[in-house]
């Protein structure tokens, strides 16, 4: 996949590595947030067959992950979509019989008022799981590197096509940590853009990554 910006040449986003579009330039910095919200057309994708994409269908835009973490909201329906296309009948029935055995227990209660009031179970496992109040442990997520592999394991799972974009993560992150990060994306073979307003003098944070660099002055290192 390979991303324009106005004026610059491509950057080239691959599969299971981490791709790095630094700079030190305020009015570059500010473009490609704006772009990869969808909130500019100074940014084009396009996919290895140099079709046009919509950039919304080809990023996950998860920005600064101390900042904006909705995670749930986000992907919990993703996670439960999936779950219940793939749920073995086995698990199913064991949900319903559950379920079942719950709202007799309520609808037994229910007698005691004298009111003709009636549950009614629809076997419908959306509904279960929310009654669940089904969620990831935020608590386990505090951590800007925790909370990536979530989510690219999410994408894993959920064999979703976007490339995660993330902002600021040398703000959160150590040399080690990127370079773990980089490691396990090799395993899963999925993709992460990363959006760093740096000094050049920082490329050696990021020795694993393709890191294309625009300066002051406009001038594409990369």
């Amino acid at each position: 996949m390979k991303l324009s910006y106005s004026t610059h040449k491509p950057f080239e986003i691959e599969n299971g590595k981490l791709n790095v579009v630094a700079t030190n330039n305020q009015v570059v910095y500010r473009d490609l947030i704006l772009g990869l919200k969808g909130q500019s057309d100074l940014l084009k994708v396009f996919d290895d067959d140099l079709n046009f994409t919509e950039i919304n269908k080809s990023f996950d835009w998860a920005g600064d992950l101390m900042i904006q973490q909705n995670i749930n909201k986000k992907y919990m329906p993703i996670i439960l979509k999936k779950m219940f296309t793939t749920m073995p009948d086995q698990q199913r029935n064991r949900i319903h019989e559950a379920t079942t055995s719950l709202d007799n227990a309520i609808q037994e209660s229910l007698y005691l008022a004298d009111l003709p009031v009636k549950v009614t179970y629809d076997f419908d496992l959306k509904k279960a799981l929310k009654f669940t109040d089904t969620h990831l442990n935020q608590e386990t997520l505090d951590d800007p590197y925790d909370i990536i592999k979530t989510i690219i394991k999410i994408h894993k799972m959920c064999e979703l096509k976007s490339c995660l974009v993330i902002c600021n993560v040398a703000h959160y992150m150590v040399a080690d940590q990127v370079k773990g990060l980089s490691e396990f994306l090799q395993d899963v073979i999925q993709p992460i853009l990363l959006i760093e307003f740096t000094d050049m003098k920082q490329a050696s944070f990021y020795s694993d990554c393709n890191f294309y660099y625009i300066d002051r002055d406009f001038v594409d290192w990369y």
